[in-house]
């Protein structure tokens, strides 16, 4: 989305800008040029005349209902990008608790070590998202053997997680565990 609003606004303004010189020069008389010349030079009668119709069929309630639909398209296409740049970027980094922040791939390394130093888990992937406030969302999936019992296993790597992060000062928002049965063969730490 920022590409694209980086896109509209340069066209945007070059466009004023344009606009602004075309003015500027056909309003000083130093340059011979008069101001009533500008619509024939742009060539914008037959862009006057379409818009003229448009605007008397209205008027008269005569708009097609495929000019209706397309007005309401445009109006709720300026709407929804209306919004979307309204809308605050999310964070890069992790926030902590006074004003300090991290970087995600330091939380992900963190969360990725307390899951590990779990005795059951093989291996760990973590994604972590920033927030506004402080704290990280953070999605860990734990690679388990075969046949563990997931119901305790959650709660010790929760713990695990959670007691980690508190030493090093992280705020954790909110942790989405999943544990995924793994064959040790096709893990990173392949015996424990």
């Amino acid at each position: 989305m920022r590409v694209f609003n980086r896109v509209v606004m340069t066209l945007l303004l070059a466009g004023l800008f344009v606009l602004g010189m075309l003015l500027v020069v056909y309003s000083v008389p130093w340059f011979g040029y008069r101001i009533s010349e500008l619509p024939q030079m742009l060539q914008l009668r037959p862009l006057y005349g379409g818009l003229e119709g448009l605007i008397s069929a209205a008027e008269a309630s005569r708009l097609p209902a495929l000019a209706v639909a397309a007005l309401v398209l445009v109006a709720l296409v300026g709407l929804i990008l209306f919004v979307a740049e309204l809308k605050p970027p999310r964070p890069r980094r992790v926030r902590m608790e006074r004003g300090t922040y991290i970087a995600r791939p330091a939380v992900a390394s963190e969360v990725a070590a307390a899951a590990e130093s779990v005795q059951a888990v093989l291996g760990s992937s973590v994604k972590v998202k920033a927030r506004r406030r402080p704290g990280a969302l953070v999605r860990l999936e734990a690679h388990v053997r075969r046949g563990e019992d997931p119901g305790p296993l959650r709660e010790e790597i929760r713990r695990a997680v959670q007691a980690h992060l508190a030493r090093r000062g992280i705020p954790l928002g909110r942790l989405r565990l999943k544990i995924v049965e793994s064959d040790p063969r096709q893990t990173r730490t392949r015996v424990k």
